[in-house]
């Protein structure tokens, strides 16, 4: 998919009332109720209009705190690694872009991960790495209102972004609206795992509980994307770092354990392989067809 606003264009339709979008010089339009929607960094902003000032304070108030630490160079190098080891995700990912064959596919809460050139990648804001001849973003839009026509999209990427968001039912509402009959969904999200806001973190669930979200797909394959031991890595810092109401502490407690514990993650290898791994897995997945 061309990251080009002309080029998107027609893929789009209003937030607010899903009316057909118009390109003008610098904003697109819709030709039904006349929302404008102007471009950031050269990428559509599609937001309904009485949601932007909510939606851009909420954004604010989250990087406010700490601002000047979270751009550290240092600190950002202390962070410790990735606590979660999935030792099936690079083949499950084949399957995933197997499956998702149609010329239309969205990457919901995207950030800069890369699907592939026929995906969009839509999120609530661009990353600092963002720029127009560089662009990691095609669409910003708020996935509580997807900018697209009922049955008009061919697959739905959404990987641990449903607990970051107000409503993650009206977000499985739209992902369901906005795939045609026979779509694909792929989706991850958190079960044994701290709270990570940005901005926010609201929801956990288990594999059964991510399956019944999607009743009205059929499951194609569904279970863990990070085992016992990765839940463990995850969570034992945050739950040592607890006990400290200082930041400073805090985020100590919480650096120094993840550095020592993360390589414990890797016997995932093995646990992996448990028919009874969701009952403890730090992640769970669903892979399924709109009926």
């Amino acid at each position: 998919m061309p990251t080009a606003p002309d080029a998107l264009t027609p893929q789009l339709a209003c937030p607010a009332c899903h009316g057909r979008i118009v390109s003008e010089a610098n904003r697109v339009k819709c030709a039904a109720c006349g929302a404008n929607f102007e471009f950031l960094q050269g990428v559509p902003r599609m937001l309904k209009p009485e949601r932007v000032a909510a939606l851009d304070a909420r954004v604010a108030g989250f990087k406010a705190p700490h601002e000047g630490l979270r751009q550290n160079r240092l600190a950002r190098a202390l962070i410790p690694p990735n606590p979660i080891y999935d030792p099936f995700e690079s083949t499950r990912h084949a399957k995933v872009r197997e499956l998702l064959t149609g010329p239309l596919v969205l990457n919901l809460g995207s950030k800069a991960s890369i699907w592939g050139d026929r995906v969009v990648n839509v999120d609530l804001m661009l990353p600092a790495d963002h720029t127009a001849s560089n662009p990691s973003i095609d669409l910003i839009a708020d996935i509580q209102n997807l900018p697209f026509a009922d049955a008009s999209v061919d697959g739905v990427i959404c990987t641990s972004v449903l607990e970051h968001v107000g409503d993650a039912h009206a977000c499985i509402a739209e992902i369901s609206r906005v795939l045609k009959p026979g779509g694909i969904a792929y989706i991850s999200v958190p079960f044994m795992f701290p709270t990570h806001p940005d901005p926010l973190d609201r929801k956990r669930w288990t594999r059964e509980g991510l399956q019944a979200e999607f009743s009205g797909f059929e499951t194609l394959e569904s279970g863990a994307c990070g085992g016992p031991f990765s839940a463990y890595v995850a969570i034992t810092p945050t739950l040592i770092g607890s006990a400290f109401s200082s930041f400073v502490l805090y985020n100590a407690v919480r650096f120094t354990l993840g550095w020592l514990l993360w390589p414990y993650k890797f016997l995932d290898f093995f646990a992996a392989r448990s028919r009874n791994v969701d009952r403890t897995a730090s992640n769970v997945y669903f892979l399924g067809r709109k009926k």
